[in-house]
């Protein structure tokens, strides 16, 4: 049996083959990357590889709207000839005052997270970043949602006539010397400061203590700071909502795991 979990979010489409074998886990075989305007290319080409696989099904989650994701539907049943499709809503509980409106990608995240480490925080940094607390049960508790590296670079550059965009970079130093570098410490030191202090209050508002955090997406590097997290234990996963899908469809699987710090 063979899976392909589909992540698609705000810039890209992130996509995994999972293969299964009988009495092991899941795990990854390929994984990749597509913009929008590569997404029916690359499922065509991704297809005439998995043609020759056994059963093959495919897991979705999107954070776009209604109309982008029928498209990757269309493109998948075009590609396939109508191999298996599934829009899963997850199986965690949500306790939050309008659970329908959590982005799937923060319940994937938190599904996965649980699997890995159970109770912790999950902090996803794309072109926004999610805190998410997920508790016993399993149960998503709620988070906070903030800007990412590259929204806060926009930002920057558009709020002032002396002000101009800079590429943010991981790992710079908070004492800039010049005007750019001024901007790339802002940027990076900054949303690193941002999220650890999230985390912080997030975890005491749910009740998790010195709960695990759970780093994950693109932007994951503006967090490899050592001691960000205070006595934390940290753990990072670059595919941890396609774990999450492939968890909630009731399918056992392994992740490998960043080293983290990575400096």
């Amino acid at each position: 049996m063979h899976w392909v979990t589909l992540d698609q979010g705000n810039s890209s489409l992130k996509w995994c083959v999972w293969e299964g074998l009988p009495r092991r886990r899941a795990a990854i075989s390929q994984r990749g990357r597509w913009v929008e305007e590569d997404i029916e290319a690359g499922l065509l080409e991704l297809w005439s590889h998995l043609a020759l696989m056994d059963e093959v099904q495919a897991l979705y989650c999107g954070v776009v709207g209604a109309e982008r994701a029928e498209f990757v539907r269309a493109c998948w049943e075009r590609a396939s000839k109508s191999a298996a499709w599934e829009e899963s809503r997850g199986m965690m509980a949500v306790q939050c005052e309008e659970p329908e409106r959590v982005g799937m990608d923060r319940r994937f995240a938190a599904e996965g997270a649980h699997a890995l480490v159970g109770s912790c925080v999950v902090v996803d940094a794309g072109t926004a970043v999610t805190v998410d607390a997920v508790g016993r049960g399993p149960v998503f508790l709620g988070g906070a949602i903030a800007p990412g590296p590259e929204v806060l670079a926009s930002a920057l550059a558009s709020a002032g006539a002396q002000l101009f965009s800079v590429d943010p970079k991981p790992g710079v130093r908070a004492l800039g010397q010049t005007t750019a570098e001024a901007l790339e410490a802002g940027i990076s030191v900054g949303f690193a400061g941002a999220c650890a202090r999230l985390v912080l209050e997030v975890a005491e508002e749910a009740g998790l203590g010195e709960a695990p955090v759970v780093v994950t997406g693109g932007a994951r590097s503006f967090l490899d700071r050592e001691g960000l997290f205070g006595g934390r234990s940290v753990h990072a996963f670059a595919d941890l909502v396609h774990l999450g899908l492939l968890t909630a469809a009731g399918v056992a699987a392994e992740l490998q795991e960043d080293a983290w710090p990575r400096k």
